[in-house]
């Protein structure tokens, strides 16, 4: 397993894929990108490779050594880039926000209020703008208004910006879907009193939930569509209560929290779908 170790919650995702696989081989082990060096002409031999984070080279550099890799590089791209993941989303004829992909800009170069205009016109008010990088939920921002849109928008006029229409009846609410090799293996639902974004991290609660078939369907559908073979699929929920539309796919989700809610032992899940039952 590669991953980088950048604190508690990373090692306690590390840590559960660790024990899952050890109970199938002894013959595992951690690669922690935070404190080793990829050597290309000599990189770690490996078999199977389970990327626990967004090192698309370093899962490039392990696939051309011969290992099975999951994600794929590509894959971890189109996961690691919100304007990628919602343009290969909507090639795939899935549901997502009504979206905008703001023109980018060099560092200084002022945005063009008119582009703003166009965008709360097409969209509508309020919308959630989303820099492309990130991860949970610091950078998903919310407009009320056409200042708020130009205030964001300036202030991040050097990133790179997704502008999607704000679901009401999912506001501080979701459903993360955990699909590994097109199968759900777990999913809880999320909610947020305090904030429109329904993140754990944000200060979010997580409930058991079993999803419809439908949203199974959707979900398998949305991983397919970025190529992930393990993912934490987002699902926005309609007036019905249905999670009909796609927010995110994650192609590094992490599973402690989604196991301590569920019960289920998602490590051990995700690697049954990835490897076959052990014995």
């Amino acid at each position: 397993m590669a991953n980088l170790g950048l604190g508690p919650a990373f090692r306690a995702n590390a840590g559960l894929y660790l024990h899952a696989a050890r109970q199938r081989t002894p013959h595992v082990g951690v690669l922690d990108l935070s404190r080793e060096a990829i050597w290309l002409d000599d990189p770690p031999h490996a078999r199977f490779v389970l990327m626990l984070d967004k090192d698309a080279s370093t899962a490039e550099a392990l696939r051309t050594d011969g290992a099975q890799v999951v994600n794929s590089p590509e894959a971890i791209l189109a996961c690691d880039d919100k304007r990628r993941t919602d343009a290969r989303l909507v090639g795939a004829g899935l549901t997502v926000p009504r979206s905008v992909l703001l023109p980018p800009l060099y560092p200084k170069q002022p945005i063009d209020p008119g582009v703003l205009e166009a965008t709360v016109r097409h969209v509508g008010l309020p919308l959630v703008v989303k820099e492309a990088k990130g991860s949970f939920g610091s950078q998903v921002h919310l407009a009320e208004t056409l200042d708020d849109l130009i205030d964001i928008a300036s202030a991040l006029a050097d990133r790179r910006l997704l502008v999607q229409r704000f679901i009401a009846s999912s506001r501080g609410r979701d459903r993360r879907l955990q699909v590994a090799r097109d199968r759900v293996v777990a999913a809880m639902e999320r909610r947020q009193r305090h904030d429109f974004r329904a993140n754990l991290s944000a200060g979010g609660a997580g409930y058991p939930y079993w999803p419809s078939r439908r949203e199974q369907t959707l979900a398998i559908e949305a991983a397919r569509a970025v190529g992930a073979e393990n993912a934490g699929v987002d699902l926005l929920i309609d007036d019905d209560g249905e999670g009909s539309i796609v927010c995110e796919v994650n192609a590094n989700a992490h599973i402690w929290r989604l196991s301590a809610i569920t019960g289920i032992d998602v490590a051990a899940a995700v690697l049954d779908q990835l490897l076959g039952p052990s014995r």
